[in-house]
């Protein structure tokens, strides 16, 4: 898209999407729900919404939802897109759009924050997610003891909807059933973080916490075991061969959620510690070797990366936080949010004012999707709308790498592929500042 079709002012608040996306997108069609209790409208002015039933020979049938344990068998990536607080609502729809055009070769769910909603507003968004394969309540443990992770402090209002966070006893029970009340079918253990300083003792507790949780285990449900670790534990040599040692020694737990807090990574951008990447390939390798199903929550293009190397699946979401778990750095706000646009030949969130430089590229091209048509002709930009873009396209890239594996893990000379034509068009464009993909070089190589 170039600039001359985005008549916009700088730094406008998005009004609600309703007064500005279309109501219709392409022609409408359904998906059956694994579980038999009818279809969801996956594309069209009604996308995300369940019906019992429906004329399939008049609308079009598509693939077929997954369950949760063919989202979570590795055959497909799995895509994961984080709860916003704000327009919450546009991410059934998403999701429903997504699957309308990855069909079979993509796996989608969401993940929410336990801390954030209410048990109410948490059912409200898992009975309006149907094509949400997997759906997960994060209950944050890590905010029990920190560990040397860099966090902000939970509001009063988070702390109250999570008490197992300031309970003097771990009760795993506890903890499985706040999820299980808020709608989530692939639980998670606390999910305390590791320390450094102590790295024997928190490992032992975090997998005390998962053999609590696996011994409350109701019949039909599944458990990831949850790790919470600072990028030190990935990119210290010895502290990372600690926690893949001990992962290698814990044979009970088939499904590892493994979050890390990236150090000075800015919002929309990837990390360029290859250290820490070298961590993560050695994380998902040892994941294929094993047969472990392996989910990176929070890393946004560079758990697309992983794919490759045999994550199971990433997520990522409409806003930086969701993409990254970043450290807090304090401090206000400022000079308004950036314009930015995700640019899927580079790999990367430019600024807008960079189009110009990008869109003078031979091989760009103009993005169709859905939500960059609702910015044609808006008089403000809409940063919800481009993020919204951002997680369509990093789907679309998923799917790229899915259709491509045949397999778990075959999927690194597609990836590869992407990457290195990303790089070729970045170095023949004159970009700088956080509209430069520094992490293309670092990519390049780890693959």
């Amino acid at each position: 898209m170039s600039d001359s079709d985005l008549m916009v002012e700088a730094n406008s608040e998005d009004e609600p999407l309703e007064n500005f996306v279309g109501t219709t997108d392409d022609a409408i069609s359904v998906a059956r729900i694994s579980d038999g209790s009818g279809y969801l409208i996956i594309s069209g002015e009604n996308a995300g919404r369940k019906v019992n039933e429906i004329d399939t020979e008049t609308l079009g049938e598509v693939t077929p939802i997954p369950d949760r344990d063919v989202a979570l068998n590795g055959s497909t990536p799995l895509l994961l897109i984080h709860r916003p607080y704000r327009y919450w609502r546009e991410i059934p729809s998403l999701l429903a759009r997504i699957h309308a055009f990855a069909g079979k070769n993509l796996a989608l769910g969401y993940i929410a924050k336990m801390s954030q909603f209410s048990e109410d507003a948490h059912n409200e968004f898992a009975g309006l997610c149907g094509a949400g394969a997997v759906r997960i309540i994060d209950p944050e443990g890590f905010y029990a003891n920190g560990g040397d992770l860099r966090l902000g402090a939970m509001s009063k209002g988070g702390r109250a909807r999570s008490p197992h966070l300031d309970a003097e006893e771990h009760d795993a029970g506890v903890v499985l059933q706040m999820q299980r009340d808020r709608g989530a079918n692939l639980l998670l253990s606390s999910g305390s973080a590791l320390i450094p300083a102590d790295p024997d003792q928190s490992l032992q507790d975090v997998f005390s916490q998962g053999d609590s949780a696996l011994a409350e285990l109701l019949p039909g449900e599944r458990l990831a075991l949850n790790i919470t670790v600072s990028e030190t534990w990935l990119s210290n040599a010895t502290l990372r061969d600690r926690l893949l040692n001990q992962l290698l020694d814990q044979e009970q737990f088939g499904t590892w959620y493994v979050r890390v807090q990236w150090h000075d990574v800015k919002s929309h951008t990837q990390p360029i510690n290859s250290q820490l990447l070298q961590g993560y390939k050695q994380l998902c390798q040892l994941a294929v070797d094993e047969n472990r199903a392996l989910i990176l929550p929070q890393t946004g293009l560079t758990g697309w990366l992983m794919l490759g190397f045999g994550a199971t699946g990433f997520g990522t979401g409409i806003s930086g936080s969701a993409q990254a778990f970043q450290e807090h750095q304090g401090g206000g706000g400022g000079g308004g949010e950036i314009e930015r646009i995700f640019i899927p030949q580079i790999l990367h969130t430019i600024e807008r004012t960079s189009l110009a430089a990008i869109s003078s590229n031979p091989s760009y091209s103009t993005c169709r999707c859905f939500y960059c048509h609702g910015q044609i002709g808006r008089p403000v930009w809409s940063h919800t709308l481009s993020n919204l873009h951002c997680v369509m396209a990093q789907a679309r890239l998923a799917v790229s790498a899915g259709v491509a594996a045949g397999n778990r893990g075959g999927s690194q000379a597609e990836i590869r592929r992407i990457v290195r034509s990303a790089k070729a068009v970045a170095n023949k464009t004159a970009l700088t500042g956080i509209s430069e993909p520094k992490h293309l070089q670092v990519w390049d190589q780890l693959i």
